[in-house]
């Protein structure tokens, strides 16, 4: 480092020796050979312009290490990943309810369907019966008595038959029918609730309710400092409130002072 005495006519042109790190010192002059800090600086903190240098480096070092987490991607993929991971619970939640809903609703079906096939088979199987002691209508000569007594049974009670047969078709058809629409109302059912879903959901993921939520409960004290220009505002009041303002000749003096050789 370069020597650089002190211009003080009464100082003997001293080496330039020390700087004032006092907090309180009000003198515009910080660095300055012995003289200048009896005059000046007498009780005041001070360090050597070999220890001050020394120092500030140290402190420039350790200011260096802070880093700043590039959080914005990482916050954002870790966001993205549990979303995915939430849409995709919430939607084999929704399925195994769906699944279970629609097995249930299968096996009611089902039992119902199995019970209406069973009273058309009967139906069929007793009209099938009737038809076949029937047949033999065109053999009355050969045919034997108890046969010819049910052509005749058959032959008085026809329209009581026949009109039994079709009030047995139309309830067939009409419990056909009744399941029908409980199919329709199941169907309806499942609409409604998709449609409560969904709008749920809407309501809940909109953008405009996820802007305005409350999330006061992951704030710090600092929240209202912490936005990005008030974050800057607080760097540069910080670096302001330690500037010391010199005049042309004097930051000229403390460079050569400061200066490697």
């Amino acid at each position: 480092m370069d020597q650089i005495n002190c211009q003080n006519s009464n100082h003997d042109s001293q080496r330039m020796k020390y700087i004032c790190v006092d907090p309180i010192c009000q003198t515009q002059q910080k660095i300055g050979c012995a003289d200048c800090f009896l005059e000046d600086h007498a009780t005041h903190q001070r360090k050597t312009i070999e220890q001050f240098n020394d120092q500030v480096k140290q402190q420039l070092d350790s200011f260096n290490q802070i880093e700043f987490q590039p959080i914005t991607n990482t916050i954002q993929q870790d966001l993205e990943k549990q979303i995915e991971n939430e849409l995709e619970n919430c939607l084999s939640c929704i399925k195994y309810r769906f699944t279970n809903i629609k097995s249930d609703l299968q096996s009611l079906l089902d039992e119902e369907n199995e019970k209406l096939q069973e009273s058309y088979n009967a139906l069929q199987q007793s009209k099938n019966n009737e038809l076949d002691q029937m047949k033999n209508v065109n053999d009355l000569h050969t045919i034997s008595q108890e046969e010819l007594n049910e052509l005749i049974k058959f032959y008085q009670e026809s329209s009581k038959i026949k009109n039994n047969y079709s009030q047995a078709s139309e309830i067939f058809a009409d419990e056909k029918n009744k399941i029908k629409q409980k199919r329709q109302k199941y169907l309806q059912k499942l609409q409604i609730i998709m449609q409560g879903l969904m709008k749920e959901f809407n309501d809940l993921m909109t953008t405009r309710n996820l802007q305005y939520d409350d999330f006061s409960e992951f704030e710090t004290p600092q929240k209202s400092s912490l936005s990005p220009n008030k974050m800057q505002n607080f760097v540069e009041s910080t670096r302001s409130s330690r500037r010391y303002y010199m005049d042309y000749s004097k930051k000229s003096l403390f460079g050569n002072a400061s200066r490697k050789d």
